[in-house]
Parts: structure tokens; C-alpha cells; sequence
């Protein structure tokens, strides 16, 4: 087995159409994929048709935006696309997302680093999110790079950058078990957040359903990773991976990477694909 349960395409941010990143993915000798767009399941249908012909096994997923100034990324695996209420929260915030982007563009413009949003929405072909607007500014030679446009103006904090609504984790958990679905947190260490608050909140959330955590990705480091992994399996958790793969005009990673030192791959996408299947049939 080789997975990736951690990739985004042109449904949200990501620089591939889903069959094209079904077809990436399968070139590089995935067997088992998800495609987790930000608050979009709109390109699970190519993806899965996509995905068949290759051979691949796709778990369909999603990634819904928590938090307010601290995000916080709740991904999840197994949801119907659609479910009318998950349909619904994803459809107000891609229309949250628009305004928002216009808030930063406006903000870029009064910092004497206007980019159109016209530009944004081509970049865009769908939802809106900072990185459409990071090579926008690229394009514009306002910055040096994607990095270098969320390090000057749109991580929390710097002068563009307009904070989301506050989602609730529990919202986010409740929307994906009722759309048949398991709750997994994303990327636990960009929450920058020491080891005794992170067990202290995992804990919380798992009492309103969080179901798993992503141990392995490239923002944990080996000593992260094991850590992760000796919560999760303490918790009862189950433990996910993913590389987060946007393409490089995006983020600059591989699909795979931060990967190699899960060594129980197997074991743990197959507790996810039975949990699945045990919400699916429990909805």
C-alpha cells in the first residue's frame, strides 16, 4: 500500500483539475488516495471516476475551516457530497471566502500593492483562498514568491490578512458524522502549540467526536510524529497522513512527502476505511 489521505485540487486551492491529480498521484504508485479540498466536495466526482479507471482506492474528504485568528482544519473522510447540510456550510463559505479575499485585496491596494481581483477569481477557478491571492501578488512583483507574499501580508497578524468567521470544531465534527463521515485533525502542529495544551485540546475535541488525528505530515518533524502517534493510540484515535500536496506554484511539496515514517500505513488507513464504513452504516 501506498497512500496519500491529504491532497487538494482546483475544487479549492490546488494548482491540478481532481483528475489530474488522480492521474499524478497514480503515475507515482499510490494505491489509496483522498482528496480533501478546503470546504469543497465539488471535485470528488471527477476524482472518483478518475481514481476507478486508475486502479486507485479514493477516500472521499473534505477539509472544514475552524477557528477564528488560530485556524484550525478538521478534515473529513467519508462524507456523502451530498448531504444537504454539509453542501450548505460549504457553500456559505466559499462565500465567506469571496468576500473575505475582496477584504485582503482592498487591504493590498491601501498598502500600495494593488493586484486585481479579477486576477484572483482566474486563479481561483472556484473557491478563493490566500494562495490565489499570494500569486496574484507574485504575478505583480509585489513578492518573491508565495512564501514570501504570506510571510510579508497574509499570515494572521500581518497587514492584509482578514480573519474567517469562528467555526466551532464541534460544529465541524457534528456536520461531518452526520454527512456519514469521521472527523480527523489536520496538520496538529501548526497549531504552534505546546505538547500539554495540544493532548489538553485533542481531548476535548474527541469528546465532542473528533475521531482521529494526522500524525504524519510535513509540519511534524520525527519527534512530532512519534508524539502524535503515542497520543493518538492512547487516546483510541485513529491515526492518519498526508502531504497537504497543493503544487509547487502553491506549496512547494511532493505528493508523499513527510510520509516515509509511517510505517504503519497499512494498519491505519484500514482502521479508517472500517470506521468509515461503520459511520456510513450508523448515519
Amino acid at each position: 500500500m501506498k497512500a496519500d489521505l491529504h491532497m487538494h485540487s482546483t475544487a479549492s486551492d490546488g494548482v491540478y483539475a481532481p483528475d489530474a491529480l488522480m492521474a499524478l498521484a497514480a503515475g507515482q504508485g499510490f494505491t489509496h488516495v483522498a482528496l480533501t479540498d478546503h470546504d469543497s466536495m465539488a471535485g470528488i466526482p471527477a476524482a472518483r471516476e478518475a481514481a476507478k479507471r486508475l486502479g486507485m482506492q479514493l477516500i472521499p474528504g473534505v477539509e472544514l475551516s475552524c477557528g477564528g485568528q488560530k485556524e484550525i482544519h478538521i478534515l473529513g473522510y467519508g462524507c456523502d457530497p451530498e448531504d444537504t447540510a454539509l453542501r450548505t456550510f460549504c457553500e456559505r463559505r466559499v462565500a465567506q471566502r469571496e468576500e473575505r479575499a475582496e477584504a485582503m485585496v482592498q487591504r493590498l491596494c491601501a498598502l500600495g500593492k494593488p493586484i486585481d481581483m479579477r486576477r484572483v477569481r482566474e486563479l481561483a477557478r472556484g473557491a478563493i483562498a490566500r494562495p490565489h491571492i499570494a500569486r496574484a501578488l507574485l504575478e505583480a512583483g509585489h513578492v518573491t514568491s508565495v512564501s514570501d507574499a504570506f510571510d510579508r501580508f497574509l499570515k494572521p497578524g500581518k497587514p492584509a490578512y482578514v480573519p474567517k468567521e469562528d467555526v466551532k470544531v464541534a460544529e465541524a465534527v457534528r456536520l461531518i458524522a452526520q454527512a456519514g463521515g469521521v472527523a480527523v485533525l489536520a496538520h496538529p502542529m501548526e497549531l504552534k502549540l505546546g505538547e500539554t495544551q495540544l493532548q489538553s485540546l485533542i481531548g476535548e475535541w474527541k469528546a465532542q467526536g473528533l475521531a482521529g488525528v494526522e500524525a504524519f505530515h510535513p509540519s511534524a518533524q520525527n519527534n512530532h510524529a512519534a508524539f502524535l502517534m503515542r497520543m493518538a493510540r492512547r487516546e483510541g484515535l485513529l491515526v492518519t497522513g498526508g502531504s497537504d500536496f497543493h503544487g509547487e506554484a502553491v506549496r512547494k511539496t511532493e505528493i508523499g512527502e513527510g510520509l516515509d515514517r509511517w510505517t504503519t500505513m497499512e494498519d491505519d488507513v484500514q482502521a479508517l476505511m472500517a470506521s468509515i464504513r461503520s459511520a456510513g452504516q450508523t448515519r
